[in-house]
């Protein structure tokens, strides 16, 4: 599953395009069965598919399809086709040479088998052989809840298995996307006022020849006349009073267009959901991302204990892939915010190359083998890593997510990992290494290392601890956080255990009662206090000093030294932070309902 990343977004395209020319030659596999293949279903099915069999041969991919593999073919009709020359330039496929026939074949094939179980709301997780990513979406017509990829071609019909991957019938052509973010803004007659900025500041030029991937927030003229500017002038007089030179990248015009353009990042909504903070263009300048119900929020935060209101993508005409990158539209502008160090509550095996294997993200099964190389955002020398998904082991339930990693973090086997982490805002944290513990023998031992600076206190992975239930310690939560431990997660079956006070001994003793808690297994250890420099991802690692016991890695939280390290919490069955009120509620029903 090794993958290497390409600095230049067309090298991808250009790779990608040549693997698929090459495929079509070399000698497959001998056929040892008979089932239909995706190329002989198309064949045996002229009356909706011989217009796309024509593609194929005219393309001369048909024997792609023949051949045994993993596919994915988003299949159009010939209904499709008709409607696809009856909207472009082309008449029939005649009409097109042979690399726009291409393109459009690459455009439907995906090499991975994904079954309409995995379709989200959000791009697939694996790219179509062009190199770009499909959308999924459910949209509602007429009172119909209607499946459709790129929020226009609508699927037919779903799941048709064949041997060698899984057929999506859809009843447009999807278009391959040849222009690049600046070419698509400004072509669109919305966004007159953000492309004129664009090009002042020279931004478009970024977009249109520079080095990709571009995400970009665009804001339409609606969103800006609503506001009371009119013109590009307008806007720039209200956001550089001095009307200074633009092309200064510290000038006020220049940060604010590169305020709405992350930092050489491919992120769909999706994507920004899960990221919950994005690095824009503008140094050490980030976007936080949130979702309130079916809206998503730029910059809605709270920041000592007053809610600061965010503004909201229009998800409706988001999502829009380009072909150096991916176009998001604004319901409303944002400016570059004033940023104070915030929580980072990170579930280290979020790792995109994991989460694209089918079948095996958080779902239960057997340990995932994963070599030095494999991870793009953790690397490591020696042995295997491991990664186990739901049921993986009898701590998993009160692990978040029930997934984590499994590392021989030891000198004679792996000496060392380093994680590349979530974006941090610049400020001083205090950072918290999650994790179920091994044998008292024979627990790993190991440093933590902050950007090559070792952190004070040494990780010790033994449950025979402080929180340990059997030694009897008599500390509240708030005494052991003193000492350097933490009780991080909160399991919704434990919830006859779990209380909300952290001062009282009595109640850590009843949280230690708690099934798997009771031998103090999972739980977080104090590495030390931080200070990020700048704003951004920076290196965690971790060298290990002795043991021969497995080191079960869960989270790492990153917290403000000025904000509460206990609360919130994370809940183990969807990762949601839980505060000390909603636990304190849901005891209370427990409490009148046993």
């Amino acid at each position: 599953m090794k993958r290497k990343i390409y600095s230049s977004f067309l090298t991808v395209i250009i790779l990608l395009s040549i693997g698929f020319v090459s495929c079509l030659d070399p000698a497959f596999e001998e056929r040892t069965n008979y089932q239909e293949l995706i190329g002989e279903f198309l064949e045996n099915n002229p009356d909706e598919f011989s217009m796309l069999v024509e593609l194929l041969e005219k393309s001369e991919s048909m024997s792609f399809l023949k051949a045994y593999g993993a596919l994915t073919l988003l299949a159009p009709t010939n209904s499709a086709f008709e409607k696809f020359f009856a909207e472009s330039e082309f008449s029939s496929l005649s009409d097109m040479d042979r690399e726009e026939l291409r393109n459009i074949v690459r455009y439907h094939v995906i090499t991975d088998t994904i079954p309409s179980t995995e379709f989200v709301d959000g791009r697939m997780n694996t790219t179509n052989m062009f190199g770009h990513y499909i959308t999924t979406g459910t949209f509602f017509r007429d009172n119909q809840a209607v499946l459709m990829f790129n929020k226009y071609a609508e699927v037919r019909q779903r799941d048709i298995r064949m041997a060698n991957g899984i057929i999506h019938s859809i009843n447009d052509v999807i278009r391959p996307e040849l222009q690049t973010a600046a070419q698509v803004i400004e072509a669109d007659s919305r966004f007159t006022i953000f492309t004129e900025a664009l090009k002042r500041t020279s931004w478009f030029d970024t977009l249109h020849i520079g080095k990709g991937p571009h995400t970009v927030f665009a804001i339409p003229d609606a969103v800006y006349k609503a506001e009371g500017f009119d013109s590009f002038d307008d806007l720039w007089a209200d956001v550089d009073p001095d009307e200074g030179n633009l092309l200064d990248i510290n000038n006020p015009m220049n940060m604010y267009v590169a305020y709405h353009i992350l930092d050489k990042n491919l992120r769909y909504v999706s994507d920004l959901v899960f990221d919950r903070v994005g690095l824009t263009r503008v140094r050490n300048e980030v976007v936080t991302i949130r979702p309130v119900g079916v809206n998503v929020l730029v910059n809605d935060d709270v920041f000592a204990g007053v809610h600061e209101p965010g503004f909201e993508i229009n998800r409706d005409e988001s999502d829009r892939t380009v072909l150096n990158g991916v176009l998001h539209v604004m319901k409303e502008d944002f400016r570059i915010k004033e940023r104070h160090p915030f929580a980072v509550y990170w579930s280290v095996t979020e790792q995109l190359e994991i989460m694209r294997m089918p079948g095996v993200f958080r779902r239960p099964g057997d340990a995932v083998v994963l070599q030095p190389g494999d991870l793009e955002n953790i690397t490591w020398t020696g042995g295997n890593i491991f990664y186990e998904g739901r049921g993986g082991g009898a701590a998993n339930p009160w692990v978040v997510h029930g997934d984590l990693f499994n590392i021989m973090l030891r000198p004679e086997v792996i000496p060392w990992v380093e994680l590349k982490t979530p974006v941090l805002a610049a400020g001083d944290y205090k950072i918290w290494i999650c994790f179920r513990g091994s044998s008292a023998e024979r627990h790993p031992v190991f440093f933590v290392h902050f950007n090559d600076i070792p952190l004070p206190n040494v990780i010790r992975t033994s449950p025979y601890n402080p929180t340990n239930r059997t030694e009897r310690p008599g500390y509240s939560e708030r005494e052991l956080e003193s000492r350097g431990y933490k009780f991080y997660q909160w399991n919704p079956d434990d919830i006859a255990y779990t209380r909300s006070d952290d001062n009282d001994p009595d109640i850590t003793r009843n949280i230690l009662e708690s099934n798997y808690i009771a031998d103090s297994r999972v739980f977080g250890m104090l590495a030390g206090t931080i200070t990020v420099p700048t704003t951004g991802s920076h290196a965690l690692r971790f060298v290990g000093i002795s043991g021969t016991k497995e080191f079960w890695l869960d989270m790492v939280h990153f917290i403000p030294v000025d904000e509460d390290q206990l609360w919130p919490r994370v809940n183990t069955k969807n990762g949601r932070l839980v505060t000390k009120e909603e636990i304190h509620a849901a005891y209370e029903v427990y409490q009148s309902q046993n």
